[in-house]
C-alpha cells in the first residue's frame, strides 16, 4: 500500500538541525551513541549541522501546500547550537505563509544575550524551554545545564519581546514542584506551562509509574491528526526522511524495518535527501514498507499502540496564537 501522506497532505514538518548539544540528559539518545561503533555513529556527535543551503535545496516549500507548523526538535540536536538558527527561522518565515509557525526545543543553556534578543524579533517562532524543575532539581535530568544561564536566557528572549513555552517533563523527583514551576512560568511571562507524563528512566533518574495499556492496534500517528505529530515527517541531521523522530532511533540499532534498502556506514541512501528528491522518498518503496508493516516494528507497538511512552498534556499553539491574536 502506498504511503497515505503526500508532498501536499502533511501539516508538521520536524528537523533535526545539528548533531551538537551543550547537554547530556541521561535517557537522551546521544547516550547510546557512546556504546556504539566509533567509526559509524560517534563521528557524528558534535561534528555535523543542516545549512541553509542544503534547506533551500531539499526542501520544495511550493509544493508543501499544507504545512503549518516546523518544528526544530531532534534525537540528538541542541538546536540554538546551529551556526545560523535565526537565518534558517528567517528564511521559513520569509518563504511561507503566515499560518506556518515555528517552534524551537531547547534545553535553554546555550548562547548568549545577543543570540537571544536576536530570536525574539522573529514574528512566527516560538522558543519551547524545556525546564524541568528549579534550580535543585532542573539539573537533574538536564545535565550540565547551569540554572543562572538558563535563566538569564528566557528572561532576556521574554523581555525582548520573544514568545516563549514552558515544557516540563514528569520524574519522581520533581513532582512535588509543579505548580510551583506554573506560578514562576506566568510570574516570569511564558505563554504556556505544559507538562510531559514519560516513562523515561535508567539508573540515574526514576520515571512517574503509568498504566500501560497492550490491547489496542498501532495506528501510526504521522498519518492523522493529533496533538502530537499530527500529518508529518522528520529529517534527521544526516538528510535521512522518515515518518517520525522515533523511527528514526532505530537507524542507530537496528535495520529490522528497512531490509529491502542496502545501507552505507549505518546511513540508507534510499531516504537520504542527498541522494533522492522529498517527495520521491515520501511516496517510494520504503515509505510503503514501512507503513505497510508497522504493526511488526516495536518502536511503533511502543509509541502508536494507547501505550505510548509520553503524553504530552499541552495546548501550547492554541495559547500562542491566542496571545498573538490579541496582539495584533
Amino acid at each position: 500500500m502506498a504511503y497515505p501522506v503526500g508532498i501536499s497532505d502533511f501539516t508538521r514538518l520536524q528537523l533535526e538541525l545539528t548533531s551538537f548539544c551543550n547537554a547530556a540528559c541521561p535517557s537522551c539518545e546521544r547516550a547510546k551513541y557512546e556504546v556504539l561503533p566509533e567509526q559509524i555513529y560517534k563521528k557524528f556527535l558534535n561534528s555535523t549541522e543542516i545549512s541553509l543551503d542544503n534547506i533551500k535545496k531539499w526542501l520544495p516549500l511550493d509544493k508543501m501546500t499544507s504545512l503549518r507548523n516546523l518544528h526544530f526538535c531532534g534525537n540528538i540536536d541542541e538546536p540554538t547550537l546551529h551556526s545560523d538558527l535565526f537565518g534558517v527561522c528567517k528564511y521559513f518565515e520569509e518563504n511561507t505563509p503566515d499560518h506556518v509557525w515555528i517552534h524551537i526545543s531547547t534545553n535553554g543553556g546555550t548562547r548568549n544575550k545577543e543570540f537571544w534578543e536576536e530570536m525574539a524579533s522573529l514574528k512566527r517562532t516560538l522558543i519551547v524551554f524545556g525546564i524541568d524543575g528549579l534550580e535543585d532539581t532542573n539539573h537533574i535530568y538536564r545535565k550540565n545545564v547551569r540554572w543562572k544561564k538558563l535563566q538569564d536566557n528566557f528572561r532576556t528572549y521574554i523581555k525582548a519581546g520573544g514568545d516563549a513555552a514552558w515544557q516540563f517533563i514528569k520524574f519522581k523527583h520533581n513532582l512535588h514542584q509543579i505548580e510551583e514551576c506554573r506560578k514562576l512560568s506566568l510570574d516570569e511571562s511564558f505563554v504556556s506551562f505544559n507538562t510531559v507524563d514519560s516513562t523515561r528512566e535508567n539508573f540515574e533518574v526514576e520515571a512517574v509509574e503509568t498504566q500501560l495499556k497492550s490491547d489496542s492496534c498501532v495506528r501510526c500517528k504521522a498519518t492523522y491528526f493529533n496533538h502530537e505529530l499530527e500529518k508529518s515527517f522528520f529529517i534527521d541531521v544526516s538528510g535521512n526522511v522518515w515518518p517520525c523522530c522515533w523511527m528514526a532511533t532505530k537507524n542507530v540499532i537496528e535495520y529490522q524495518f528497512v531490509p529491502i534498502v542496502g545501507h552505507k556506514f549505518g546511513h540508507f541512501l534510499s531516504n537520504n535527501l542527498k541522494y533522492e528528491k522529498f517527495e520521491d522518498i515520501i511516496s517510494g518503496e520504503m515509505f510503503s514498507y514501512l507503513y505497510d508493516h508497522q504493526k511488526d516494528f516495536d518502536v511503533c507497538n511502543q509509541h502508536c499502540k494507547e501505550n505510548i511512552s509520553d503524553v504530552f498534556t499541552w495546548d501550547i499553539e492554541e495559547q500562542w496564537k491566542n496571545k498573538r491574536l490579541a496582539i495584533d
